[in-house]
């Protein structure tokens, strides 16, 4: 029987049989990467989208915020993009100053991976060379056809590692590591970020010192700029033309952080609709959806506004020389007007 079994045994090996090689067992995987893929599901959810700080720069003067611990006004956004050549997710940044799109400040390319070994979300950014080639990248991604990461410059120490914590995701550099070059002035600048991202908001703090310590740009009070989240809406416009009858105007395109359009004919006189989504930082006052109605060139003093609750899909006004009527998404509404009396058909 001891042979029997020896044979059996040995038999493979003599035979020239073999065997398939063993699997080396991975370790389980840890609670800490189980919770980070969560965490990069969600942020993946929260990040892309418009934002802008409307509300922040609004209320300035009626908080009494000194003059240097202000902000201008900004505009920020993040369309995810396909870029087969980079790794992780990646999006397209496109960032604008002073409610003018055409006063773009800065665009990047994003990508965000898992960092199992910091357990973190870690951000890398891609600089590109040619900046007008990409403007409205967002809207038209073909402009980003064929990139490559040799495109873009990278400066190693300036990833962003987000991690979740309270319901919400804070975004630092590590200490000291990012430093670049200034084109302007050639110093070696040393850059610090820090940023918040909530479902309804973005808080950007930049700073910049020299090697020894000088301040170079960001706000002084180390007040983050604090953006909300835009909401896009699609409105048609009917205004009273001179000659008594209704103009039309279809798929217009806002958004409800101070988003606003003005339209002009010789047929009447130049109108404009405006939205904020208000969020009232002191007093009893109400949070609210808010669509303004102007006439002529002035574009900060509304004739007329009208309101409601700041989660509505939908907001109008009929002021009977101007109607108005914002449905919140993309689709076309054909509202039923009479364009010769203005009413509802």
């Amino acid at each position: 029987m001891k042979k029997l079994l020896s044979f059996c045994f040995t038999a493979p090996l003599l035979f020239g049989a073999t065997q398939a090689p063993a699997q080396e067992l991975q370790p389980p995987e840890s609670a800490a990467d189980r919770i980070l893929k969560r965490d990069f599901a969600r942020f993946l959810n929260w990040f892309p989208g418009r934002y802008d700080n409307m509300e922040q720069v609004y209320f300035n003067e009626n908080l009494g915020v000194p003059e240097h611990e202000r902000h201008g006004r900004i505009h920020h956004i993040f369309a995810p993009v396909d870029l087969p050549a980079f790794p992780g997710e990646t999006f397209y940044v496109e960032q604008y100053a002073d409610d003018d799109p055409d006063n773009i400040y800065r665009q990047r390319i994003y990508s965000f991976e898992p960092d199992f070994d910091e357990n973190a979300i870690r951000l890398t950014i891609y600089v590109p060379g040619n900046t007008a080639a990409l403007k409205g990248a967002h809207a038209d991604a073909s402009k980003l056809d064929g990139l490559t990461p040799s495109d873009f410059t990278v400066y190693p120490g300036c990833e962003v590692y987000w991690r979740y914590q309270n319901e919400h995701f804070h975004g630092t550099m590590k200490p000291g590591a990012c430093r670049v070059e200034s084109r302007r002035s050639g110093r070696m600048l040393v850059i610090t970020d820090d940023l918040q991202l909530s479902r309804s908001s973005i808080w950007i703090r930049d700073e910049a010192e020299d090697t020894d310590g000088n301040y170079v740009y960001g706000n002084k009070a180390r007040i983050h700029h604090k953006s909300n989240r835009a909401r896009m809406f699609n409105c048609w416009v009917s205004p009273q033309k001179h000659d008594g009858e209704y103009g039309f105007y279809n798929n217009i395109g806002i958004h409800d952080q101070g988003g606003k359009v003005w339209l002009e004919s010789d047929d009447h006189q130049t109108v404009g609709i405006r939205m904020r989504n208000v969020v009232w930082p002191m007093g009893n006052n109400r949070n609210s959806l808010v669509l303004y109605a102007h006439r002529g060139d002035d574009p900060e003093r509304p004739v007329s506004y009208t309101w409601t609750a700041p989660d509505s899909g939908r907001i109008a006004l009929n002021l009977r020389w101007l109607q108005a009527s914002c449905t919140l998404g993309d689709t076309t509404v054909i509202p039923g007007i009479n364009l010769k009396t203005g009413n509802g058909d």
